[in-house]
């Protein structure tokens, strides 16, 4: 007896990136987690916390993660939403502003999760195949309710000009969202299109560019009817005490986030240099990872398990587009060198 609606029955639930046991020695690039600590003030924060709060509920509204959000980025509190990661923020986008039987939209290759979303919401999947090398994007389809473009892409990591984004918000009709999950290692964002456009709301993530992927921290910036309508969606405690208070705090250390970008981004692009050099094919990213493929086409699975047997763990995706190559988190600077005499090696089995 199946009791599972048809379409979850049916459906290739998302498999998130696999978090091994430490004791194995893997260099681990496969979930895009940033290579340094978080900010020395969220371990102060942590030391200073009562044990007893946890007792009590945690602000359902995160008002005071809200405020802090706003004054960095220049938006009031109403025009911003906190979730349980960005998982949870894009959740919300779907059961606000698409009911089931409408449509969702995407590029594709991109966040697989969309489409699974997509699925145990109830709503159309509109995925609009992109051909490499993914500059000229065709239209988006106007009659999505909700249109999904993350910038940087992800996996791939290339990144739209703002002209272009601009354009393409202007050809919905619904809701476009802009996943910016990885747009602190990029050099501009979509931030100034909500002023601009009542239909866009760009999301955020603190797990990569601050070194929190462990306390689920996603935000949504957008006008205030858009967010107001979000607020009504959302579970009630969906942000715990504790992801409130360390992430307010890593926010106040804006220098070490800073430093941190600067670090992944330098080794980022020395990596990419060196693995070209190998004759890996990459395009260019602005995401703390990239997308190297081996010099000859059709040997991703190839790839990904040769990395893996030499305790090198990345992404593999099965999807259109991306079967060539792997996503590989960018580590730190000694886990990349490591890597690259791997690929080296690699090569010889080729």
């Amino acid at each position: 007896m199946i009791y599972a609606r048809p379409p979850i029955a049916a459906m290739k639930g998302y498999v998130p990136g696999a978090q091994p046991d430490p004791s194995q020695k893997y260099i681990k690039l496969n979930s895009n987690e940033n290579p340094y600590p978080p900010s020395p003030r969220v371990k102060e924060i942590l030391q200073r916390l009562n044990y007893d709060d946890l007792r009590i509920y945690p602000d359902p509204l995160a008002l005071e993660l809200r405020e802090k959000l706003g004054r960095l980025y220049g938006f009031p509190a109403n025009q911003i939403i906190c979730g349980n990661g960005s998982d949870d923020i894009l959740n919300i986008i779907i059961r606000t502003f698409a009911q089931p039987g409408e449509a969702i939209g995407f590029y594709e290759p991109t966040f697989p999760l969309y489409r699974v979303q997509g699925v145990i919401h109830g709503v159309q999947n509109l995925a609009v195949p992109l051909a490499d090398p993914f500059d000229r994007p065709p239209a988006p389809p106007a009659q999505a309710k909700v249109f999904f473009l993350p910038n940087p892409n992800s996996p791939v990591g290339f990144m739209y000009p703002l002209s272009l984004v601009r354009s393409l918000a202007r050809q919905v009709q619904g809701v476009f969202v802009v996943d910016e999950a990885y747009a602190e290692f990029s050099p501009e964002n979509a931030l100034g299109l909500v002023g601009e456009m009542e239909n866009v709301i760009v999301t955020r993530t603190v797990s990569k560019s601050y070194s929190l992927a462990g306390v689920r921290l996603g935000y949504a910036i957008g006008s205030e009817p858009l967010i107001r309508e979000m607020f009504k969606v959302k579970d009630p405690f969906n942000v715990n005490r504790l992801t409130q208070a360390v992430v307010a705090a890593a926010l106040e250390d804006q220098d070490y986030f800073r430093k941190n970008i600067a670090a992944v981004a330098e080794t980022r692009e020395w990596f990419t240099a060196e693995a070209r050099t190998l004759g890996y094919r990459i395009i260019p990213s602005q995401g703390n990872f990239v997308f190297p493929r081996p010099p000859e086409k059709g040997r991703g699975v190839r790839f990904f398990q040769s990395l893996f047997d030499r305790k090198v763990l990345t992404r593999f995706y099965d999807e259109e587009g991306l079967r060539d190559g792997v996503r590989m988190t960018i580590g730190t600077p000694e886990d990349m060198r490591i890597t690259l005499q791997v690929m080296k090696d690699i090569l010889k089995i080729f």
